[in-house]
């Protein structure tokens, strides 16, 4: 932070450390520095708004009407010395609304869910050694966003938090939390591409839902795939190093496949193998029943999965027949190598 040739109660933010690809869009060069923008990250937001729906208010972008307002704030923790966080601008923002109405209070939990599940996608995480300051603000600054993506559907924002565990090696805790998502898996859960049947109409009838707004249906209701950004650091190492193909695109995977597999992983590292092979047969059966699985893509996924935890677990040969039934309905070829 800069206090030099500003306005009093001012201060110019200056980038120091950088690991993601967009923040220099927003910010200023002054003199070979960056420095965070006042203006771009509003332009910016200002675009994702409908078109003539929104205009810059000061520090906020509000609607036409005037019952919403958002600002956009950077939270940090100044040190003694005025030094600043590295990577000051994604590592804590949060945004306020002041609204009139719970529709639209509602309404915001669930773009927001939207937006931290992608957001927290891109949080480099190696250790959540507290000796590392650095990466320990990460792993927190994940943690908290990871908390708010909880709030679009029923379960794949949990299951992303399991997976932040799982990623800083706290295998019981995510544990803990796949066994609630796999909890919520129920057979009259909505998901994509789903025909609706009797029981989604009489529970969609039941007075208890009618009094409940369309977020909060969705956040009870709904089983949304694990949706995975390109490049997305949220993935299992394991699967990162043998999809680099996938890797270049976004990526859908079935909430129940998925579960099973990050469980599987969890009992790997614990060397619980028992609870290795149950998860292995779980999976079997989710993909056996297409169970909250519809298409043919995420059933090749589901497939790929087995195939991955199956090698990982040593039985090379159902490994390589889960592979080539997930080829044969992809009718692509991974890139991995089966030996």
């Amino acid at each position: 932070m800069e206090t030099d040739d500003v306005k009093p109660g001012y201060a110019k933010l200056k980038l120091i450390h950088n690991n993601h690809y967009d923040l220099l869009n927003l910010c200023e060069e002054i003199k070979g520095s960056h420095y965070l923008s006042s203006a771009l990250p509003k332009q910016r937001s200002l675009l994702n708004c409908p078109r003539g729906s929104g205009e810059i208010h000061g520090p906020c972008i509000s609607d036409k009407l005037g019952l919403t307002e958002i600002a956009k704030r950077v939270n940090c923790m100044l040190a003694k010395t005025a030094s600043f966080s590295q990577n000051i601008f994604f590592r804590g923002i949060q945004q306020t609304v002041r609204c009139r109405q719970s529709s639209i209070k509602n309404l915001y939990a669930y773009h927001m869910s939207v937006w931290c599940s992608s957001r927290a996608q891109y949080f480099p995480l190696n250790s959540i050694s507290s000796n590392n300051k650095y990466q320990y603000k990460e792993y927190k600054s994940c943690f908290i966003t990871l908390v708010h993506n909880i709030y679009h559907d029923a379960v794949s924002g949990w299951l992303m938090l399991a997976f932040l565990f799982y990623k800083t090696k706290q295998y019981r805790k995510a544990l803990h939390i796949i066994m609630y998502s796999v909890s919520k898996c129920t057979s009259e859960k909505l998901y994509r591409f789903v025909d609706m049947s009797d029981i989604h109409y009489q529970l969609l009838n039941l007075k208890s839902f009618q009094n409940k707004s369309i977020v909060e249906l969705l956040k009870i209701s709904l089983v949304h795939y694990m949706h995975f950004e390109v490049n997305s650091l949220l993935l299992p190492d394991e699967l990162r190093q043998a999809v680099g193909k996938l890797l270049l695109c976004t990526c859908s995977i079935p909430c129940t496949a998925y579960a099973c597999y990050l469980s599987f992983l969890c009992h790997y590292h614990l060397k619980n193998v028992r609870e290795c092979y149950n998860s292995l047969q779980a999976l079997e059966l989710v993909i056996a029943e297409s169970y909250l699985i519809k298409t043919s893509h995420t059933t090749a996924l589901a497939y790929y999965l087995l195939s991955m935890s199956l090698q990982l677990a040593g039985d090379t040969e159902y490994a390589q027949q889960a592979f080539l039934q997930s080829v044969q309905i992809f009718n692509e070829p991974f890139r991995k190598d089966f030996r």
